[in-house]
């Protein structure tokens, strides 16, 4: 029987991995264009457990202010930006076209049919013939702007600065929106075939779900506080950089 968490592309809630503290959550933020409307929510991210680095965002359609159809895609994490003030993920190269004619989100095919498929639809010109025919992908594919997760802070540039002040003694595969083996108590880390891996309380699709409304239910929370604190307070907004996210969420270590 096939095991998710075996594979090369798993969902964070599922793998083995959680982002690095300090790292932005961006699960439960809004997705938007450039001119402000709702795509949907960030549901998810898949995680590339070879690298150790996040892929693709899961973006859920609902409640899109671009009339689509709800539904899940994915969006490589190089088109994702953070907004300059704002907990919101902006995607301004991607159109409604390009959300119709991606394929829909299904986690038991994170093939890399699908990831061409995906870049194929976005504008990225095809590979070479003996890269198509190959049944795993090469590094060199996600040597793209697509993959480069640089981009989510280029925004923020303090953020950007202090990133990229960390990376320079890093190997490449560290490099990036990075993530961090589980090491709690009676867990097994995966050797490099992705045998052997087992989690004392592994998380089921009930648990999941109720995460994700949870990150959803704090995001909408966190966002009235601060519309609210605006309107009562004239003074510059202070209030929802990630730095005080991340304290407000506990993330931060004490």
């Amino acid at each position: 029987m096939d095991n998710i968490k075996h594979r090369r592309l798993q969902e964070l809630d599922h793998s083995d991995f959680e982002l690095v503290k300090g790292d932005p959550d961006i699960r439960g933020w809004d997705v938007r264009t450039s001119s402000g409307q709702k795509i949907g929510e960030v549901e998810e991210l898949i995680v590339d457990a070879q690298q150790k680095k996040v892929r693709y965002i899961v973006v859920d359609l609902d409640k899109n202010e671009l009339k689509l159809d709800r539904r899940k895609v994915l969006l490589p994490i190089g088109l994702a930006e953070l907004h300059k003030d704002d907990d919101d993920v902006i995607v301004p190269t991607i159109t409604a076209d390009h959300l119709v004619a991606l394929p829909p989100y299904d986690k038991s095919q994170l093939t890399s049919d699908i990831e061409r498929k995906i870049c194929s639809v976005l504008g990225r010109k095809s590979e070479s013939a003996s890269n198509v025919e190959a049944e795993e992908l090469t590094p060199e594919f996600y040597r793209h702007d697509y993959y480069n997760d640089d981009n989510l802070y280029k925004h923020r540039l303090n953020e950007l600065e202090q990133r990229q002040a960390q990376k320079t003694d890093e190997k490449d595969y560290e490099k990036g929106l990075k993530l961090w083996e589980l090491r709690s108590e009676g867990d097994v880390l995966p050797d490099s075939t992705g045998r052997g891996s087992k989690r004392q309380a592994e998380v089921n699709d009930e648990a999941r779900m109720e995460m994700v409304r949870n990150r959803r239910q704090a995001y909408e929370d966190r966002r009235q506080s601060s519309d609210h604190h605006r309107d009562h307070d004239h003074s510059p907004r202070k209030h929802n950089t990630i730095i005080d996210r991340i304290r407000d969420e506990g993330l931060q270590d004490g």
